[in-house]
């Protein structure tokens, strides 16, 4: 089912990159992701690298949709027992944005979507997995370097929950990133 969510959206965008022209950016970012929960930061530290690539497309205006996946790979160490653990997240992300001017090098944006993440954790020899949908909301500020290709400065905030065995969990927490993007 992810492979045809990845062609579709690849699709999308090389389609209206071809109808739209510059109306289609693509960013990606290097984000210091700070989780929400407090006993996965126990585990894995207080914050871990989560990357992130983002596709968008104006449809009015300063209005455009998106499209993004990041991901999440940590190891740290249980705290009772002092073993091994391992995490992967899995975040595929989309929703509506708005991009204003500040000058002529330099344009604001705040998004606002919602994201679906599959999560797989390994300790103490035993894997638990899910998955779970949550909102997001985002903002950022992008300078132009070339004509084409702007630095992105950005944060934001992921917020979702799921239950393992009766436990509550806290998936996402606040973001904050640097990246390149370029508009074709």
């Amino acid at each position: 089912m992810r492979r045809s969510f990845y062609g579709i959206v690849i699709a999308v965008f090389l389609l209206a990159g071809i109808t739209l022209g510059d109306n289609v950016f693509i960013t990606g970012t290097s984000n210091y992701l700070i989780p929400a929960d407090k006993d996965f930061k126990d585990i894995y530290g207080k914050g871990l690298f989560y990357p992130e690539i983002k596709a968008g497309v104006k449809v009015f205006e300063g209005f455009y949709v998106w499209a993004g996946y990041g991901f999440l790979l940590a190891k740290g160490t249980t705290t009772l027992l002092a073993e091994e653990a391992k995490s992967n997240q899995n975040y595929i992300s989309g929703g509506f944005g708005y991009e204003g001017r500040i000058s002529d090098r330099a344009r604001y944006k705040v998004e606002t979507g919602t994201f679906y993440v599959n999560y797989r954790e390994e300790a103490m020899e035993l894997e638990v997995s899910g998955s779970a949908i949550g909102y997001r909301i985002d903002g950022g500020l992008n300078i132009d370097v070339l004509k084409n290709v702007y630095l992105e400065i950005s944060g934001g905030y992921l917020a979702a929950n799921d239950s393992i065995e009766g436990i509550s969990i806290k998936l996402g927490g606040f973001k904050t990133g640097v990246g390149f993007g370029v508009r074709f």
